[in-house]
């Protein structure tokens, strides 16, 4: 038990919670009324996010919330701590405007949800009192809190709490002023207090008796908590602290295959957003590959590599959603690339009805993504030493399968063929040797591409060397920065070195 100050301290410092506020409360004039927090103090969960949570439908109300979540509409508004204040009431009031049938629709949950998190031993501890007063406070909101509360103790009486299209003001005032203009100060003064958060210190301070207390059954459970995110698995769960959807998706994937592909195109521009799409579609299937490998590495692997917190975050992954979403981002790449670069599509002639290409491109990515999605399903059920050449299967999938596409040159496709080396042979050396390569991945591309531009070069002479390859070659220059340096200065000519070993003669 935690108690708010120390003129309580002696009086409950001794046994469990419950015990202690029995007691406080026996030593109390029966006429000494309670106040009461309810979320996760007389209800063990938080009324707004479990009313968010179960909005219906479910997509739409994800949609509205994280939409307010990426505005934040409530920092527009005045005052201290308007996240505090503001950002609770916004969410329900708009998400109950937008779709009103959800309060009929809680109403309806309120007496199941009530007897499955009500606080029994907080409960049976105020009503040993028989009549005793019993007054809840909360910053909910009224018609949220009032059905439950209905449901489970409907001699309580909801004191305090926000309205549907005022909710802020009870956050603003505290939860003091607003009590002591229902019950007076007086009455206030004398009462006991029961509460499970520091926000609610002037309650606290103002009541008789105050009992700030954890209760260990209570859990904060944000709506959508295990919802489907796209990405966000690959951001904080297979590589967390690392921002590899940018540093890694975007600014190499992407970069390198309109690097290697948009560049000839009619509308380079419109190419670069129609790959961004289309990448993007692919990565929200290979993500599922990712979750799944984590979870059989649990199961199957003496020494699995996992994150924490990637098998929370790999359970929010669902494979009907994360298709939905690589379709719903598909569409608009596939029409942006027909509609303005129609003449670098492998499977279209440039007579073709336009309504015919989308529709063959689309079907043809939604095979490609299906074939993606069976290599990474059947490599995470291979054995490891064999699945690392299996690996290099999947790395094609992220960036030479384009080629299956779009036309390319030669340059082009030995940069993507160089994007797979550079992640398969380590991956094959830690695999089959057990040692991790230390050298930067950039720096590794940049040696790759080199070697095979010998290729080129002895294929097409002189003419290999365009400004095409001068910009592929910049672009990995600059990107190795940091490793580039390093390898130079430590370059040593044995003429210029005294060899070991070596006395310098007597007399020289």
């Amino acid at each position: 038990m935690i108690v708010a100050d120390d003129r309580s301290a002696a009086a409950f410092e001794a046994g469990p919670d419950e015990h202690a506020l029995r007691g406080a409360l026996r030593e109390t004039d029966p006429q000494t009324p309670v106040v009461v927090d309810f979320d996760e103090t007389l209800w063990l969960r938080n009324s707004t996010e479990e009313y968010l949570d179960g909005l219906r439908p479910r997509f739409l109300g994800y949609l509205i919330l994280l939409a307010l979540d990426v505005l934040r509409p409530w920092l527009l508004l005045r005052g201290p701590d308007r996240r505090h204040v503001y950002r609770d009431w916004i969410r329900v009031m708009v998400a109950t405007v937008l779709m009103p049938w959800n309060l009929a629709l809680w109403r309806r949950r309120a007496p199941e949800l009530a007897a499955r998190w009500r606080n029994a031993p907080l409960m049976e501890a105020l009503d040993q009192g028989g009549s005793r007063r019993i007054l809840v406070a909360t910053f909910g909101i009224d018609l949220l809190v009032a059905p439950l509360l209905k449901a489970m103790a409907p001699r309580y009486e909801l004191a305090v709490a926000g309205t549907l299209f005022s909710g802020w003001r009870v956050r603003r005032m505290g939860k003091r002023a607003a009590l002591e203009s229902r019950i007076g100060a007086a009455d206030l003064a004398r009462s006991v207090a029961v509460t499970d958060h520091e926000s609610d210190h002037d309650l606290l301070k103002a009541c008789g008796t105050p009992f700030l207390i954890r209760w260990p059954d209570a859990s904060y459970r944000p709506a959508f908590s295990d919802a489907y995110v796209p990405f966000l698995y690959t951001q904080k769960g297979k590589r967390s602290g690392l921002n590899y959807m940018v540093n890694s998706v975007l600014l190499e994937d992407v970069l390198l295959v309109s690097l290697a592909i948009a560049w000839f195109m009619t509308n380079p521009l419109a190419g670069v957003v129609g790959i961004l799409f289309l990448h993007l579609s692919f990565w929200a299937i290979y993500e599922i590959g990712y979750a799944e490998n984590d979870i059989h590495a649990i199961k199957y692997e003496e020494n699995p590599k996992i994150w924490p917190g990637a098998a929370e975050l790999a359970a929010r992954v669902k494979p009907v959603w994360a298709w939905f979403t690589a379709v719903l981002l598909a569409i608009p790449g596939v029409a942006i690339l027909v509609w303005t670069n129609v003449d670098m599509l492998r499977f279209v002639h440039d007579d073709e009805n336009l309504g015919r290409a989308f529709a063959l491109f689309l079907g043809l990515w939604t095979a490609y993504l299906a074939a993606s999605r069976f290599a990474f399903w059947l490599y995470n059920r291979m054995d490891v030493d064999s699945r690392s050449y299996l690996y290099s299967v999947l790395q094609m999938f992220r960036v030479v399968g384009y080629g299956l596409f779009f036309y390319t040159v030669l340059t082009g496709a030995l940069l993507l063929v160089a994007v797979v080396l550079t992640r398969w042979i380590p991956y094959l050396t830690y695999r089959q040797i057990g040692k991790r390569w230390t050298e930067s991945h950039r720096f590794l591309l940049l040696m790759f591409f080199s070697l095979l531009a010998v290729g080129g070069a002895v294929t097409k002479g002189f003419t290999f060397f365009d400004l095409h390859f001068v910009a592929i070659v910049s672009w990995l220059t600059v990107s190795s920065y940091r490793r580039l340096p390093a390898v130079l200065r430590k370059v040593r000519f044995f003429g210029a070195v005294q060899p070991k070993g070596a006395v310098e003669p007597k007399g020289a």
